[in-house]
Order: C-alpha cells, then structure tokens, then sequence
C-alpha cells in the first residue's frame, strides 16, 4: 500500500464514494476510521492498523486481513463470508451478527459461536436473526430456520432457500428473482412488494401469506399452498395447480409431505391416497375428513381432532398421535372402529 492509495481512499470517501472492492491496503494505518456500510469485497489489509476502525455492516466478502490488528475494531453485522482472518488480533472487536461461513479462515483458537457471529450455511440456525438490507444472492441457505427473520429490502437474488423454515419472516420489498423457495415454509410470512419474478415455490407453504403487490411473472407455484386468509397481488388469478387448504377441499393424491399444517382447518377434506409423511398437523382439525389410503408415515398429529375421520388403509407408522378415548371411538381404523 503506499500513500496515494491511503489519499484516494479518503478524498473518494469524503465525496461519498462507497466501493472500493479489490483495493491494497495492505500495512495501512486506519486506526479508528469510520467506514461502516463501505463495500471491501476482496480488499487486502493484511497487517493493517485497524485499531477501533468501525466496520460496522460492511461488505468484507473475501477481504484479506492476515495478520491485521483489529483490536477494537467494531465488525457488527459486517460480511465476513470467505474472508481470511488468520494471525489477526480480534481483541475486545465487535463480531455480533457478523456474517461467516466454512471458508472464513479464523485464528486459531477463535470461536465464532462464542463472539456471536451468524453462520450462513445450509441448515443454519438464523430465526428472528436481523438480515434486512444484506445481499445474500445466491447463498444456499437449505433448511434453514429463518422463522421470525428480518429480511426487509434485502439482496436474494437466486437464493436456495429450499425447505427453509420461513413461518412469520418479514421479507418486504426483497430481492427474490430466480430464488428456489420449493417446500419452504412461508406461512405468515410479509412478502409485500417482493420481486419474485423467476423464483421456484412449488410445493411452497403460502398459508396465511401476505404476497399482495409482489412481482409473480414466470413464477412458478405448482403444488404450493394457500387458505382463505393468503393475501395474493390484486387481480392475480390463482392456477389451478395450487392447493387450496379449506373445509371440504378437494385434496385427493396431493403431495403435503412435511408440509406445516398445524392449526389448519381441513374438516371433511377430501385427502384420500394425500401424502403427508412427516406432516406436521399439530392442532389441526381433520374431523370426518377422507383420510384412506393416505401416507401419514412420521405425521405430528398431536391434538390433531380426528373425529369420524377415515383412516381406511391409512399408513400411520411411526405418527405421533394422542387419541383420548373419547375421540378414539369415533375414529375408523382400517376398516375397524378404534
């Protein structure tokens, strides 16, 4: 690094420039600089002086920090994914809700976890976590637990989010195009004015989901599905090939495998030869539904009301089930009363 660079970082910054990705600051003195939000994708500040920098909520993806000192320093909510930290001084820095996955290269000894980071990772635990505003294109996020998560006016651009657990995320005004949402769990979820232009929710639990001003050109929606209470865009004509989750609907063969069904009302439904491996139907009302030759192989059918229910050739191993005795003699068995 040599001091013209240090000169243009400033000059550039004071004018309000923001990207300076790629750029040698190898050896630099940034002790106590200000440079929050700044964009740093695969800067070099190997053996810097980032004594008490703040960092906060930058993009440090891939930057080189080798043997930097960042005592101090104030790295909350900054990408640290790919990011190279090795023979860095972290003493006392602010990692809480830095972001890191398995190519961040730690010192030895350091812990993550410990300092509060978020692993983005496939099945990563991330429930109510506060994402909003960051850009997580393309990032495989596989059954993760987002339930609960802030993800307003953020980057998802061809994000996996495949069975991920999305119950009650606040996603407004999001990035969504060419995401792979199939199975995820939307239920409850705020996706008002999300582009999802692209993106893949077949078999997508929209239950409850407020998708009113989204973008849904070429979205694919196959097998995804809704109740009464899923708000759509205004004049968004619903395909046939969704499924509606109503008393009486007509369910016969669907594919509801370890969709999250609970509390919903499906009484006399029509489910005959329906999947629903590993369903979770935790308070749901099944009362005199045709439930015959249904797979409920692993179901969560705990305070489920079955009540003149036809279990006729249903596949019930390994189901969690409570039938208290007065609700048990109302239930057909296979053909038997239980």
């Amino acid at each position: 690094m040599n001091l013209k660079t240090l000169e243009h970082l400033w000059t550039a910054f004071v004018e309000g420039e923001r990207d300076f990705t790629g750029i040698n600051l190898a050896g630099a003195d940034l002790n106590h600089w200000s440079l929050a939000r700044v964009d740093f994708w695969g800067a070099d500040f190997s053996r810097a002086n980032l004594t008490q920098a703040n960092f906060r909520r930058a993009n440090l993806k891939q930057a080189q920090f080798s043997d930097a000192k960042l005592s101090g320093a104030d790295l909350r909510w900054a990408d640290l994914r790919e990011a190279v930290l090795v023979g860095a001084d972290l003493d006392s820095a602010r990692l809480e809700g830095a972001l890191y996955n398995a190519r961040t290269q730690f010192p030895k000894g350091f812990n993550p976890g410990e300092a509060h980071m978020w692993n983005l990772e496939p099945g990563a635990t991330l429930a109510t976590k506060d994402l909003r505003e960051r850009d997580l294109g393309g990032t495989d996020l596989t059954a993760a637990d987002l339930s609960g998560a802030l993800l307003v006016n953020s980057q998802l651009f061809g994000v996996v989010l495949k069975k991920a657990n999305l119950l009650s995320a606040l996603m407004g005004d999001s990035d969504l195009r060419y995401a792979d949402l199939r199975q995820a769990t939307l239920m409850l979820a705020d996706l008002r004015g999300a582009d999802l232009r692209g993106a893949d929710l077949r078999g997508a639990n929209l239950i409850g989901t407020n998708l009113r001003g989204c973008q849904l050109a070429n979205t694919n929606l196959e097998g995804a599905l809704y109740s009464d209470s899923t708000q759509f865009p205004r004049g968004f004509q619903v395909p046939k090939t969704l499924h509606h989750l109503a008393p009486g609907a007509s369910l016969w063969g669907a594919d509801l495998s370890g969709a999250r069904l609970t509390g919903v009302d499906l009484s006399g439904a029509n489910l005959a030869g329906a999947n629903l491996m590993h369903a979770d139907l935790w308070g749901a009302c099944l009362a005199n539904a045709d439930l015959s030759g249904a797979n409920l192989l692993g179901a969560n059918l705990l305070g489920t009301d079955l009540s003149g229910a036809n279990l006729n050739q249903t596949n019930l191993m390994q189901a969690i089930i409570d039938l208290p005795g007065e609700r048990a003699a109302m239930v057909s068995f296979n053909g038997q009363t239980a």
